[in-house]
């Protein structure tokens, strides 16, 4: 039991519950809710030239702006999507379209990817491949980063793409992608760099020339935005093609009617998120630290997935405890009022093998144990005291059957 220092609780924490998959989904930010209200009265259709859709149309236009200006480039090279899914198959099959429609013939085209990457990604890619493109799975170390040396192995003349996270979603690993994009541009300049950051706003600047990448991906329900809502944005040298058909909305890159709430809701969010990045990531840094090493005292044969220290980013903790149920385990938490997760939401419900733990590991076991741990800004230490108390209580009656 923890009853003393850092690891008290007040009865009003005891009967709160506490959240631990901000990976998954945040709340909406106050500030985003009342943006969202504001522009609940903006009924026009923004493709109509009315007074009440020109009204919404500039709203837009606005936050197209606010966008390119917060991410280092043009209004030109924003647009909005349902969410990080979309923006992450605009990109991939973007570029690759817009090459086959210049006349470029599908074999002649390679993809680069890691084996670690979101569903959104890793499905997307598949496509590519069974349209006929070529496809090379970069090598990552036994904490998720990318092997730069493996890179330089798998890297031709056909390269047109290399697509990895910028933040791992289950294990929290942050890639380098200037340095990924430093030597994808040893071989080819033209080679661009995709780097899904839905996982990012909140904790690190997702400026693009900063990153080193020449498109992101990003999803307002990552960072205290509304869900259905998210942006890709690129550097001018990309050149797009639409994967949807159906409306010249968006430059003709995204068909379909905007929703002006959603928009604006999602570009205060990013704002929000990007203007104390760096002290919410000192803060939360602190309690995920703490948690970590808790976790490890408490709780026999822990395993640490991921990186450590500045090369994770500050909220994740993943862990695996060999042998144990943890789909049970995260029901268990659940029924004590800690909501967890074992794996990436998009990676299907329910317990099963992390595909990204059985890269880096190799090893089933772990990979079929792993619970993911996602911090928020309000998360506190006490909090992180409750769910290692029920986790630990709950792994010592499981040794018992």
């Amino acid at each position: 039991m923890f009853k003393t220092g850092l690891f008290s609780r007040t009865k009003s924490e005891e009967s709160k519950r506490i959240y631990l998959d901000y990976a998954a989904a945040t709340p909406l930010e106050v500030v985003v809710i009342e943006v969202m209200q504001k522009y609940l009265h903006l009924y026009g259709n923004p493709s109509a030239i009315h007074q009440e859709g020109v009204a919404a149309k500039d709203v837009i236009n606005d936050c197209q702006t606010r966008i390119a200006r917060l991410l280092q480039i043009k209004p030109e090279g924003v647009v909005f999507t349902s969410g990080g899914t979309e923006s992450n198959n605009l990109a991939l099959l973007g570029v690759v379209e817009q090459l086959h429609k210049t006349g470029r013939a599908y074999d002649s085209m390679e993809v680069l990817t890691t084996g670690i990457e979101h569903p959104s990604i890793s499905e997307t890619i598949l496509e590519l491949k069974n349209r006929g493109v070529l496809v090379k799975y970069v090598k990552v170390d036994e904490v998720g980063k990318v092997s730069l040396d493996s890179l330089r192995e798998n890297l031709s003349n056909k390269t047109v793409l290399v697509s990895v996270a910028l933040v791992n979603s289950e294990i929290g690993t942050i890639q380098n992608i200037g340095a990924i994009a430093r030597v994808a541009h040893e071989v080819d300049k033209s080679i661009l760099i995709h780097a899904d950051a839905a996982q990012s706003p909140y904790w690190m600047s997702v400026e693009l020339p900063r990153i080193g990448a020449d498109i992101i991906s990003l999803d307002a329900g990552k960072c205290g935005g509304p869900k259905g809502i998210g942006v890709l944005a690129w550097q001018k040298r990309v050149q797009l093609t639409p994967v949807l058909y159906g409306g010249g909305q968006q430059m003709g890159l995204r068909p379909g009617t905007e929703s002006v709430i959603l928009i604006a809701g999602a570009t205060m969010a990013i704002e929000q998120a990007q203007r104390k990045w760096q002290e919410r990531s000192e803060k939360v840094t602190k309690v995920r630290n703490e948690c970590i090493k808790k976790l490890k005292e408490e709780i026999l044969d822990v395993i640490l997935n991921g990186a450590e220290g500045e090369e994770r980013v500050a909220n994740n903790i993943n862990i695996s405890i060999l042998g144990l149920d943890t789909e049970f385990a995260v029901v268990v938490l659940d029924k004590n009022g800690i909501a967890a997760s074992t794996k990436s939401a998009c990676s299907g419900a329910g317990g099963g093998e992390s595909v990204v733990v059985k890269q880096i590991s190799n090893d089933t076991a772990r990979a079929t144990s792993t619970i993911r741990l996602t911090l928020g800004e309000e998360t506190t230490i006490n909090d992180c005291q409750k769910m290692i108390q029920v986790l630990k209580e709950h792994v010592e009656k499981m040794k018992d059957y």
